[in-house]
């Protein structure tokens, strides 16, 4: 038996030979005729084509042919015109009037379309074929009927004819490649049939296609229009597989979510995940569509379900053979920012856990857990996560500054602790401008706790002098008085001196005023302490 590729040559060797042929001057339009069916054969559309037009003048069969190339080439109303000129050429022609006939079909010409049946019954070759023409022509005129009057006019044929001739118009309605004929069409068939599983199957399957092409041209509103009777039609639904069932309410439940009614969303995207519960991408909206409600709550064990299903399974693009991994990684990214941005870090920290899980061996990715270990006060955790980071990278500079950032600061001891560490790893890296600017932030977020340091030694200054000022003379202990001032302004001293180190390690000019100003501010409170100490 010869294969494709056989086959594939003895077309290629006649093109060659048909066309020296005509190069040589062949008169005969067999020559170009057969030169044609070659190409075409090989699939070369262009090529067929000049070699059709080269026939002069062309006879039915050259426009028949130069119809089936326009459709092949999707150019359904250029085919049209062409297959109109071979009818008119040879009105007895059968393959002429059933190919206008099915062009026009898809173009959804129906008037036209049922203009010409008639003759198509009266050529058929077959008494099946007349016998499916004859039913298509009572539900094309249904069909008729219903755009005109809203109402079917069903005839009963269109109730008892065979499952061979319904199987063929359900393959007729696919192959036409026009929604809006196919949802037409299938339609007045499931209405006049809708005991029939096939037929509800394929209505409802046309009106998802419909519903996603409206959905992808943003017309929200006209898709969910579409689907919602379909959700009462008992008969449709009956005969709708569970995944076509599934895919319904999903998209019924993003119209909803794309037009900001998030609840009924929700509703819609339960109904399917009962209908397919392993349906990673189901839970995928379900959680989007909380997400979107501000609940974050309720999306959280979604998305646990989603990262859990989310496998091979899952289509991905050609040539991304770690598209799902990419997929996974990226999504749990985003909700630990999502998270963080909120201060929710132990939300956050358990999607980037498993990030880290999936990279264990991403510094990145480490490095982001250990911020969240911190700001979650799980400083032992965020330690073990800084040793893997300096395994990983042994010769890092700011992972010095990761180990400041373990210390809890509370007191001045902390403060000055913490910047003598920031002075010295700065002079043991003076060249390193992510040192520096990290540093520089440290210190930065230090500023306002001395700020808040001071106005607790200043509070207790004030209530020293409040009694002072409100107690008869006999009734103040002034040792105490003096030594708490002393105490007071041991402390001012050492925080004035702490702003000292701190003004050259910031850069910014508002927390350079704003040390500046806190350094003036303690001056004058060392100088109310220095007049009470005795």
């Amino acid at each position: 038996m010869p294969t494709a590729d056989s086959a594939a040559r003895r077309y290629d060797e006649a093109a060659q030979l048909l066309d020296r042929a005509v190069q040589a001057g062949g008169r005969d339009p067999n020559l170009a005729y057969l030169l044609a069916l070659a190409y075409k054969r090989q699939g070369k559309t262009q090529e067929a084509r000049a070699a059709f037009r080269k026939i002069t003048p062309p006879d039915a069969n050259v426009w028949l042919q130069l119809g089936l190339l326009s459709l092949q080439e999707g150019q359904a109303a250029q085919a049209e015109q062409e297959f109109t000129r071979a009818w008119q050429m040879d009105p007895s022609s059968y393959e002429a009037c059933h190919n206008l006939l099915m062009t026009r079909l898809t173009l959804n010409q129906l008037d036209s379309t049922l203009g010409l049946l008639p003759r198509a019954i009266e050529l058929a070759p077959t008494p099946d074929e007349k016998r499916f023409l004859e039913v298509l022509q009572l539900l094309l005129q249904s069909c008729q009927s219903a755009s005109r009057n809203g109402e079917y006019r069903l005839d009963p044929v269109l109730t008892d004819f065979s499952a061979e001739d319904e199987q063929r118009i359900l393959r007729l309605a696919r192959s036409l490649g026009q929604l809006d004929t196919v949802l037409t069409l299938l339609a007045t068939l499931a209405a006049s049939r809708h005991r029939s599983i096939p037929v509800q199957e394929a209505y409802v399957e046309a009106v998802l296609a419909k519903a996603k092409e409206l959905v992808d041209r943003c017309a929200w509103g006209e898709a969910e229009r579409l689907l919602a009777p379909i959700i009462r039609d008992k008969p449709a639904l009956s005969g709708a597989a569970r995944g076509t069932l599934a895919a319904l309410y999903n998209l019924l439940g993003c119209c909803a979510a794309l037009t900001q009614d998030f609840d009924t969303a929700i509703r819609h995207f339960q109904a399917a995940l009962k209908l397919l519960p392993k349906d990673a991408r189901l839970h995928q909206n379900l959680a989007l569509a909380n997400e979107l409600n501000g609940d974050l709550s309720e999306a959280d064990p979604c998305w646990n379900q989603y990262f859990d299903l989310l496998d091979g399974k899952v289509p991905q693009p050609p040539g991304q053979p770690d598209y799902v991994e990419e997929l996974a990684y990226e999504a749990l990214n985003r909700l630990a920012t999502q998270y963080s941005e909120k201060e929710r870090w132990n939300g956050a920290l358990s999607y980037v856990q498993r990030a880290a899980r999936m990279r264990p061996q991403d510094p990145e990715t480490l490095e982001r857990l250990f911020h969240l270990y911190n700001h979650a006060k799980r400083p032992e955790d965020a330690r073990k996560v800084l040793r893997r980071l300096r395994e990983l990278r042994p010769n890092e500079p700011q992972y010095d500054l990761y180990e400041i950032d373990l210390i809890e600061v509370k007191s001045l001891n902390d403060i000055e602790r913490m910047l003598n560490d920031i002075d010295r790893i700065l002079k043991r890296y003076p060249d390193d401008p992510r040192v520096e600017e990290r540093a520089v932030n440290m210190v930065g977020n230090v500023v306002p706790l001395m700020g808040n340091l001071c106005d607790q030694l200043t509070d207790q200054m004030s209530k020293v002098i409040d009694q002072v000022r409100h107690l008869p003379n006999y009734q103040i202990n002034w040792s105490a008085v003096h030594e708490v001032m002393r105490d007071l302004q041991k402390e001012f001293q050492r925080l004035r001196r702490i702003t000292t180190k701190c003004l050259p390690l910031v850069s910014s000019e508002e927390h350079k005023r704003i040390v500046r100003d806190l350094a003036e501010h303690i001056d004058r409170k060392i100088e109310v302490c220095r007049s009470m100490s005795g």
